[in-house]
C-alpha cells in the first residue's frame, strides 16, 4: 500500500479507537467492518495488478 493509504487507514483507525472508548459500539463495529473491508479491496487490487 502506499503511506497516503497506510496514513488514512491510520487516522481511521485511531478514530475507531476513539469511538470504541466513546462505547458507541455499533458505529464501531460498522467502521471496522468497513475498514477491513477496504483494505482487503486494496490489498487484492493490488496483488492483481501488480506485474513481476
Amino acid at each position: 500500500m502506499s503511506k497516503t493509504v497506510s496514513l488514512f487507514f491510520f487516522v481511521f483507525y485511531l478514530v475507531l479507537f476513539g469511538v470504541v472508548l466513546s462505547k458507541h459500539n455499533m458505529i464501531a463495529m460498522l467502521m471496522m467492518a468497513t475498514g477491513m473491508l477496504l483494505e482487503a479491496c486494496i490489498n487484492l487490487v493490488y496483488a492483481f495488478s501488480n506485474k513481476r
